[in-house]
């Protein structure tokens, strides 16, 4: 195989590892630093949807608790209810306890991704979000408000399913693995396409088919997040919630992967328009 032969092999193993390697050390870094995944998290809790899907959620959990079997509380009542669920949701303490229970949580969602033993909630084998605290709140919002049945209402455990540990798996596989690569393979990446444009004797060709394989690596890792996303969302029984934590985590990986994707095609574009010195003073003569 020629120089320049090698030099491309390099420079596209480099291009093939480019995209993984963006998307390890992004997902490394969000979701297993506590701060970064608290800040990722926090405004999911005044998203309207996943508020309405939230108060819709407790507020039929605490009604279910009080009128066992097929009864119904009456409808006053039953508004009453939701609107009080809604307007704790709503209030700065439910988004101060949001904060504090997803700073306990993390390290749990770390384990349960390296496929270890995890002390999070799961129910036929979907993870869910313990709000029992919301219905607490929401009694002692009722009781000052006077309303009648409020004295007798039990804690309620509200478990909000999220999502399923499988379509976590197959969203995210070898989370563990790519946690252990999140720094070596970016170096490694960069430092195959930096050798195969050093030693190629047509640098401008490789830069061509660099800058083409760099944006294609990217547009696979973004192709393969969409499927994901709307995998993860269509089995989930709380798609508004799992689509906002999904967001929330892999919104930085999304600006990357366009970045990198840029960066191919004006490293391509760059290679296809900028002439040879040699060629460019050969026509001049």
């Amino acid at each position: 195989m020629s120089r320049t032969g090698v030099a491309t092999v390099l420079a596209l193993l480099g291009c093939l590892f480019a995209g993984p390697a963006v998307a390890a050390n992004t997902l490394d870094h969000q979701i297993t630093d506590q701060d970064r995944y608290v800040q990722a998290v926090t405004p999911i809790a005044a998203d309207p949807a996943v508020r309405q899907e939230l108060a819709d959620r407790v507020s039929d959990a605490i009604a279910q608790k009080l009128t066992p079997g097929d009864l119904r509380l009456p409808d006053g009542v039953q508004r009453a209810l939701h609107s009080a669920v809604t307007t704790f949701v709503e209030s700065d303490d439910f988004r101060s306890g949001w904060v504090s229970a997803n700073r306990t949580v993390q390290p749990e969602v770390v384990t349960m991704l390296r496929g270890e033993q995890s002390s999070l909630r799961i129910v036929d084998d979907t993870v869910v979000l313990d709000l029992g605290v919301v219905s607490d709140r929401v009694k002692a919002r009722l009781v000052a408000d006077d309303v009648p049945f409020a004295q007798r209402l039990p804690h309620v455990d509200a478990f909000v399913p999220l999502f399923s540990r499988p379509a976590i798996r197959q969203a995210i596989p070898s989370f563990g693995l790519l946690q252990d690569l999140s720094v070596i393979l970016p170096i490694v990446a960069a430092a195959l396409i930096v050798a195969g444009l050093a030693l190629s004797a047509r640098r401008r060709r490789t830069l061509i088919v660099t800058g083409a394989g760099l944006a294609v690596s990217g547009l696979l890792v973004l192709v393969y997040q969409w499927i994901s996303r709307s995998q993860l969302i269509s089995r989930s029984q709380s798609p508004e919630l799992t689509r906002a934590f999904y967001e929330a985590f892999t919104g930085n990986l999304s600006v990357l992967l366009w970045v990198l994707v840029g960066v191919g095609l004006a490293a391509a574009l760059g290679g296809a328009v900028v002439r040879p010195q040699s060629t460019a003073t050969h026509r001049h003569g």
